[in-house]
């Protein structure tokens, strides 16, 4: 049962076996294998599940928030990219979506094992991980509800770069170039990418997006996904589509809420609350 009077307490499951637990997981995917977290909530009943994904290279992870998930009675599977964190093979945004969809299919396969109630299946990101999750939400069923907070557009963000110059392109490319170093990629591949696919371009997805029960989170001072490029143009773009369940909202902080934490968790929690 979800609750969220749990955010702000704790409980006591003593040396219960069925009580709450983490399980590492060497997650088989189409590049070998990558490192995941599966945080259960604890008893025998089937659990509402939230696939929670990091950003780029992924220094915040968000782990408040997964704790703060779980104590209102989810289970949470957070994990590290292809090529990111130790987890083997080349980063790609490419492999990144594609790693996403292996961990939503994994939670199907193992529903029984890990009482994953697979009607209620959700999946949060952040800024990249916000990336990943609408374009799973768009690509992908049984997926009860997703959210995606401050997330980046890298293709919108790449083209704007290219055809402004200025802050724009500055924008993407000390993204890319910090963010590479700590990941199984090199600044040029990446760039390629973005290149090569502008399909990646979230606006592409509205119509598809507008079907599915949807929240994005935007960050009011974020100077890297900056809201009118990001967060709130594609809220614009979805709006335009006549959507089924979609929220916008503007939370005011910056790009990772660092001083809106408990903010964030309520609103985050109070939503995934509302599609069980």
């Amino acid at each position: 049962m979800v609750d969220f009077n749990m955010l702000y307490k704790d409980t006591d499951w003593k040396d219960d076996p069925n009580g709450p637990d983490d399980f590492t997981i060497l997650m088989p995917g189409n590049r070998g294998w990558f490192n995941s977290l599966l945080s259960t909530a604890g008893g025998t009943d089937k659990k509402p599940t939230v696939l929670l994904l990091h950003g780029f290279p992924g220094n915040e992870k968000n782990l408040d928030l997964m704790q703060a998930i779980r104590r209102c009675g989810f289970n949470v599977l957070t994990m590290n990219y292809s090529g990111s964190w130790g987890s083997p093979g080349p980063f790609l945004f490419a492999n990144v979506i594609d790693d996403t969809k292996t961990a939503l299919q994994f939670l199907k396969d193992n529903a029984e094992e890990y009482h994953i109630d697979v009607d209620n299946i959700f999946v949060v990101g952040h800024s990249m991980g916000g990336f990943s999750t609408l374009h799973t939400t768009a690509q992908c069923d049984g997926i009860k509800g997703s959210i995606a907070m401050a997330p980046y557009d890298f293709e919108r963000q790449y083209q704007l770069g290219k055809e402004n110059g200025g802050e724009d392109w500055t924008n993407i490319h000390e993204l890319i170039e910090g963010g590479v170093m700590q990941l199984n990629t090199d600044y040029d591949t990446l760039m390629k990418e973005l290149e090569d696919n502008p399909g990646y371009a979230l606006d592409t997805l509205a119509g598809t997006l507008a079907k599915k029960p949807l929240m994005i989170i935007g960050a009011e001072y974020d100077v890297c996904a900056v809201v009118k490029n990001h967060g709130e143009y594609l809220a614009g773009c979805i709006e335009k589509c006549n959507p089924d369940d979609f929220e916008y909202l503007s939370i005011p902080s910056t790009h990772s809420f660092v001083d809106k934490r408990l903010l964030l968790a309520e609103t985050v929690i109070k939503k995934l609350i509302s599609w069980v």
